[in-house]
């Protein structure tokens, strides 16, 4: 039989140490796991008990929030900052918004010509009719993803109205956050 991954509330209760050690033996785990998959992926044989590797990320997971939850509450003690790097919003070549963090290096930023050159491609937005166009088609395929997710989780809460028509409408959305229930239930697909 396969346990569960460890929950947040247990790992709380460890010490330091445990939770390295813990780290360690999850590490190993998760490596073993995969060349298991690996290999049985070779012999074109399905992998027994496959849902440990999604166990033991999942317990990896819990383990590093609480690793920085005790880190945060350590240098807010302490020092009265957070402890993490710093992240603001900062365009890309192509003019999309994504979350920078900073980084300290070697050499000071005015002398670094190298880093300044490869800056100015990765960052180095002119914001050019080029870019403005690109940002156009690029808002207009996200708007298109949405419009169809939206639209797909109408069609599968139809099929369960349909099919269930005293079905709980709380429920429902919760299953599908996007469906709109006072427009589902006037929705033509329903009757």
């Amino acid at each position: 039989l396969v346990g569960r991954s460890w929950k947040k509330e247990e790992l709380r209760l460890k010490s330091n140490s445990d939770l390295h050690k813990l780290w360690y033996i999850l590490l190993k785990e998760r490596n073993m796991l995969l060349t298991m998959e690996t290999a049985y992926k070779d012999a074109y044989l399905a992998m027994p008990n496959e849902e440990r590797i999604d166990k033991v990320a999942d317990s990896m997971d819990n383990l590093e929030e609480v690793v920085r939850e005790r880190n945060r509450a350590y240098y807010e003690l302490e020092c009265g900052v957070s402890g993490e790097r710093d992240r603001y919003m900062r365009r890309d070549a192509f003019g999309r918004f994504f979350w920078y963090k900073t980084i300290e290096h070697a050499i000071p930023f005015h002398i670094n010509s190298t880093y300044r050159k490869k800056l100015q491609f990765r960052y180095g937005c002119q914001m050019n009719e080029h870019v403005q166009d690109f940002l156009g088609k690029y808002r207009e395929k996200l708007t298109y993803q949405q419009k169809y997710n939206e639209l797909y989780q109408m069609r599968e809460a139809a099929k369960v109205v349909r099919r269930f028509p005293d079905v709980d409408l709380e429920a429902l959305v919760e299953k599908y956050p996007l469906v709109n229930p006072n427009r589902l239930m006037r929705w033509k697909k329903i009757r």
